[in-house]
């Protein structure tokens, strides 16, 4: 938010600088946000036929020199169910106009539902003979 501040902009109220995608770090912010908080970043080119994996979570920044189509897909492994969730509840602070409010990645919906196949695995198992 100092970025908006200093630029004399309004900050909404439950405002997220990275859920909104409002700035874009340009070399100036780049090498303020090094000096001040020693975050470095990486440029990646990517060229025809390249795909980019970002984890979830990793801040990033997109500028493309040409015509693109961009392809998405959000995936959620049992091991970072913990993480989605905090990304979730994080979501659910934004305000109800924001793209980001509703729960895309519906984690409790995926609880649900591995909970309910776990059950049903260990009610149809047969018990061990002795």
């Amino acid at each position: 938010n100092w970025v908006g501040k200093e630029r004399g902009e309004e900050i909404e109220p439950h405002h997220d600088p990275i859920h909104d995608q409002s700035w874009y770090l340009d070399v100036e912010l780049q090498n303020r946000l090094y000096k001040e908080y020693g975050v470095l970043g990486y440029t990646i080119v990517q060229c025809m036929g390249d795909a980019v994996f970002i984890p979830a979570g990793a801040p990033h920044q997109v500028k493309n020199l040409h015509s693109c189509i961009k392809v998405a897909e959000d995936f959620v492994s049992p091991e970072h169910l913990n993480h989605c969730f905090s990304l979730t509840q994080e979501f659910r602070l934004l305000s109800d106009t924001h793209t980001n409010h509703e729960d895309k990645l519906q984690v409790k919906n995926i609880m649900y539902h591995a909970v309910k196949d776990a059950l049903a695995v260990l009610n149809n198992a047969e018990p061990e003979e002795d």
